[in-house]
């Protein structure tokens, strides 16, 4: 089974949809952004095919499930990938403090395999950090409120060089590494499919306003 690359990732941004929320009930939207956590940085964890003992000092499984490519990279946030067809499932010990989460869509050119991302159990920043967001052909423009601006600097200020993940309905939707603080209060997602979906995500992330 072929080695997916975490360059690979970085370069396919997922995309979003209408139909991502059949309902039309787009004040339900779910908005985050969350640090994450390093592959080196989870010691004592494992995955497994199969559910096993997890003794006192051995390692704890936190993924289980077929079909599952460990990440070998230790300073990725991607901690495995899963195949689209796998069953599995994902926990994490009461006392870690940290969760994982799927990517909205596969990450591959083939669209064969999700990446499972390690985060931290808590959104630094939620839907109630949003002021306003617009589309600007195929990006959304984020303009976060002062509480948000606050968040957003110190957040970027702590995370320079790291990942952080911007989630939709608590998938994550891009991985972006954090170049340098952010003090104006703004971000973007960009990469989109076409005007259309950054039309549709906007609204969504407005929750109607």
């Amino acid at each position: 089974m072929k080695k997916l690359s975490v360059f690979m990732f970085a370069l396919l941004l997922t995309t979003y949809a209408c139909n991502n929320n059949p309902g039309g009930d787009q004040s339900t939207v779910s908005f985050g952004i969350y640090e994450t956590v390093m592959v080196q940085d989870l010691p004592g964890f494992t995955m497994a095919a199969e559910p096993g003992s997890t003794a006192e000092g051995s390692p704890r499984q936190i993924i289980i499930g077929e079909n599952l490519i460990p990440n070998e990279d230790p300073v990725s946030a991607i901690v495995a990938y899963a195949h689209v067809d796998s069953t599995f499932s994902i926990e994490a010990p009461a006392d870690s403090q940290v969760k994982f989460l799927r990517t909205t869509n596969p990450v591959d050119p083939e669209q064969q395999y999700y990446a499972l991302v390690a985060v931290k159990e808590q959104p630094v920043m939620t839907n109630e950090d949003l002021k306003i967001t617009k589309p600007n052909k195929n990006v959304v423009e984020i303009n976060f409120n002062l509480k948000g601006s606050r968040k957003w600097a110190e957040m970027t200020r702590n995370n320079v060089g790291k990942m952080i993940a911007i989630t939709i309905d608590d998938q994550v939707y891009i991985l972006p590494t954090v170049m340098a603080e952010i003090l104006e209060g703004r971000a973007m997602i960009n990469g989109l499919e076409n005007e259309e979906t950054a039309v549709c995500l906007s609204t969504a992330l407005n929750g109607g306003r």
